[in-house]
């Protein structure tokens, strides 16, 4: 295999990359130089290296605990419930949550084998019975796993928190948070709605 067919190989790895686009990237860098595929490839190296996951929220980041849960400075009343790190970052770009956040680690989903065990849902109980925390917000993907999900965080954790709500709809169903731009998120956030 020559080194561009093995590098067409890789990248057609990462999401959203086919043979068009793999071929597209790799003449891309070959036109940068070899100083920019190296800085490319030292940083990636870097990356995978220094991040970590945090021990409280489940989160991505250089330090553990995250950021966010050390930073002293958020509303530790309100915990944001989600599904994967990369939601945590969606939602920090529209600057409009001051809580905290925990990630579960995807959503219940029993054809795929991925049950309530596999996913951190022992972790939020023992968040929660700290006391400090008034409102869970549920942020999860609208699909049939989100509400799945959704209906057992609900029976989970209703005697145990003054409040349980789920971000506003508006977000089309099927839909990845990936997808969906800032302003919709932010509406969705600030018009969340109790769970009866």
């Amino acid at each position: 295999m020559t080194s561009f067919e093995r590098l067409k190989k890789i990248l057609k790895e990462l999401p959203g990359i086919g043979d068009k686009s793999s071929e597209r990237l790799i003449f891309f860098l070959i036109s940068k130089g070899k100083d920019f595929s190296k800085e490319l490839s030292e940083s990636i190296l870097e990356l995978s290296e220094n991040m970590k996951v945090c021990s409280i929220c489940g989160s991505i980041d250089e330090t553990d605990p995250c950021s966010i849960c050390s930073s002293g400075k958020r509303d530790e009343s309100i915990l944001m419930v989600l599904e994967k790190p990369r939601d945590l970052f969606i939602f920090e770009r529209t600057k409009r949550f001051n809580g905290l956040y925990h990630i579960l680690g995807g959503l219940i989903s029993p054809l795929d084998g991925i049950t309530p065990e596999k996913l951190s849902f022992e972790k939020l109980l023992q968040r929660v019975e700290n006391g400090k925390i008034k409102e869970i917000i549920i942020a999860l993907s609208p699909s049939t796993e989100g509400e799945t999900t959704t209906i057992y965080l609900t029976k989970l954790l209703k005697d145990k928190v003054e409040r349980i709500t789920t971000i506003a709809r508006g977000i089309p169903f099927g839909t990845d948070f990936e997808y969906i731009d800032d302003f919709t998120l932010q509406c969705s956030v600030e018009k969340r709605q109790n769970i009866d």
